[in-house]
């Protein structure tokens, strides 16, 4: 079996509470990143898994792991921003109707 120039690492860390692994995998000077994303406990556990690459270095193909993992996140906004209004509240972009 031929000798390939494959070399890994992995790095763990948590995003939004959810556990994500990214798996480096180097071959041929080309970096290509397997990431899992894991959210929920117990029975309600979900887990997905994103490839991204190759790309030319190590950082890149971090960057655009990372862009995946948090398109799977979703956008959380920050609550003095949402768009949802409870009863009674005013809000300055409401416009009067006669």
């Amino acid at each position: 079996m031929p000798s390939q120039d494959i070399s890994r690492d992995m790095k763990n860390m948590k995003i939004a509470g959810c556990d994500v692994q990214l798996l480096f995998v180097n071959s041929d000077g080309d970096w290509t990143v397997v990431g899992t994303l894991a959210s929920g406990i117990a029975e309600n556990k979900k887990q997905e898994t994103i490839t991204s690459g190759p790309w030319a270095t190590r950082d890149l193909a971090e960057q655009k792991a990372l862009e995946q993992i948090t398109l799977l996140l979703g956008h959380n906004e920050d609550r003095s921003t949402s768009r949802v209004h409870n009863p009674g509240e005013s809000t300055t972009d409401e416009q009067s109707v006669e």
